[in-house]
């Protein structure tokens, strides 16, 4: 049951002050950093303020999630305002011969770094674009050089999604957002708001049918209070094979949601190191 970014949007409660800061860094072209800890809902703030602007500003939104080199994330840059239709970049990879879907992708393979790089600074100097960079590895000083190019020399602002602020959570992208007005954090709802998202979630998974005495208590408690935790408890427990008769197996469900999140994370570092 794939979720998209839309269905995450309805679990997004409780957020409206921390919705209204992103909503204003953006109108304001200033960079930010979103952090808190895995699941606390850092990826659904930002989708769904992406997905409530006007089109040509959503359009000139660009976004990537996942660990990635200079090379690679200049190329998902370029080729992210290529998508956006840029007109610099247009008319460059048509110059380079670039007409069809895999002519495309061919020009974009054969140009180096630094001609990513140079034709990335270019177009976005003369753009008004925003870089989301969502689940990064800490910043290496080399990609932090070339954050820093896009935000101070192209006025380009870039908001990084991370778990924590200091250096060994975000690397060299502390030298960026190194003062408090650039950072804010994202913790886990009060007791309240994660029951509301906890009987929403019990609705829209279809999880009334069961005896949920003991699943309403432990799934608050075991999820910490954060959004994507219940929520993922939820979806997970739809699943046969953490029924017993008209209970749902809580414990066996949060060991699954724990290893799943895990296994997710060394597949992500493998690509990487990869």
């Amino acid at each position: 049951m794939k979720r998209d970014g839309h269905a995450a949007a309805r679990d997004l409660i409780g957020r409206e002050a921390e919705l209204h800061r992103v909503r204003d860094a953006i109108r304001k072209g200033e960079s930010l950093l979103i952090w808190g800890p895995a699941d606390a809902g850092k990826t659904c703030l930002v989708k769904k303020v992406i997905a409530e602007l006007p089109e040509m500003d959503r359009k000139a939104c660009i976004y990537w999630s996942g660990e990635a080199g200079v090379r690679q994330l200049a190329e998902e840059f370029v080729q992210g305002l290529y998508m956006a239709e840029d007109p610099l970049v247009r008319k460059k990879v048509r110059e380079g011969g670039g007409v069809g879907t895999l002519s495309v992708r061919r020009w974009f393979r054969e140009q180096s770094s630094g001609q990513l790089k140079a034709l990335l600074y270019l177009a976005v100097s003369k753009g008004r674009y925003a870089f989301f960079l969502d689940h990064m590895a800490p910043v290496t000083q080399s990609m932090a050089r070339m954050l820093k190019e896009i935000i101070w020399r192209c006025k380009c602002p870039v908001y990084l999604l991370a778990r924590g602020c200091d250096h060994e959570e975000i690397g060299y992208a502390w030298s960026i957002y190194y003062a408090k007005q650039y950072r804010i954090e994202i913790g886990p709802l009060s007791q309240t708001l994660t029951r509301e998202l906890l009987e929403r979630c019990i609705g829209r998974f279809g999880l009334g049918r069961f005896d949920l005495t003991d699943f309403r208590d432990e799934v608050p408690r075991l999820s910490h209070y954060l959004p994507g935790s219940v929520t993922k408890m939820c979806e997970l427990a739809t699943h046969e094979c953490y029924h017993y008769g008209d209970q749902i197996m809580v414990n066996l469900v949060h060991v699954d949601y724990l290893m799943r999140g895990e296994a997710s994370r060394e597949r992500s570092r493998a690509s990487f190191r990869a």
